[in-house]
């Protein structure tokens, strides 16, 4: 009985195979890193920043004028909406908006502060509709940045152009923003996802 012996033809197609399986993972890996590409279920629906922006310590007060250092917010994640002056009719319509998120989140809700934060440079900040407001959300954090060293970094920190809502993590840090128009679907879906993996609890 005669061995079949493998051609060279033969031979080459196992090494060309071998090669394939070997490699083709690192070349599509790379190429979709070039491309950017990323799993529909990782991509963030608010811009990331990085790094993290640490909240200026000081520069806050309730409405009532009480001052409210960011060390009351730690251990809390934050929905944080910026206004310049008082909250109108679009600034309203967010914090419906966002309280539907809250309450959308569940038994996660507790680990959740939502913040109005009102931004005045003049450093007066005669709005008055602030003490009122909280009276009427009494869920929601009513804070102003009413003196002009503190409103500047707020300032800075936050925008003073179209509305924005900001995430804040435990430790302080504001680690993602939405610009208008603002989703509040993608920050919910966000926000899920940061509560179930943060080490935080």
């Amino acid at each position: 009985m005669t061995a079949v012996t493998p051609t060279s033809n033969s031979k080459r197609n196992t090494l060309l195979l071998l090669a394939a399986v070997f490699v083709l993972p690192f070349v599509v890996g790379s190429g979709l890193f070039w491309l950017d590409w990323r799993p529909e279920k990782y991509i963030n629906h608010g811009d990331l920043l990085q790094p993290p922006i640490p909240l200026p310590e000081t520069g806050l007060s309730h409405a009532d004028g009480r001052p409210l250092p960011a060390s009351d917010f730690r251990g809390k994640w934050l929905l944080v909406l910026p206004v310049n002056g008082a909250c109108d009719k679009d600034c309203e319509k967010s914090l419906q908006l966002m309280q539907q998120v809250h309450l959308a989140l569940n038994k996660e809700q507790d680990r959740l502060l939502r913040v109005l934060v009102s931004i005045d440079s003049s450093g007066t900040h005669s709005t008055p509709a602030l003490p009122e407001l909280q009276q009427r959300l009494p869920d929601i954090v009513v804070a102003m940045a009413k003196a002009s060293t503190e409103v500047n970094v707020w300032r800075s920190l936050l925008g003073d152009s179209g509305q924005k809502v900001f995430i804040v993590d435990p430790l302080g840090n504001v680690m993602m923003r939405y610009a208008e128009p603002i989703d509040m679907r993608g920050v919910l879906k966000d926000l899920e996802r940061l509560l179930k993996y943060s080490w935080v609890r």
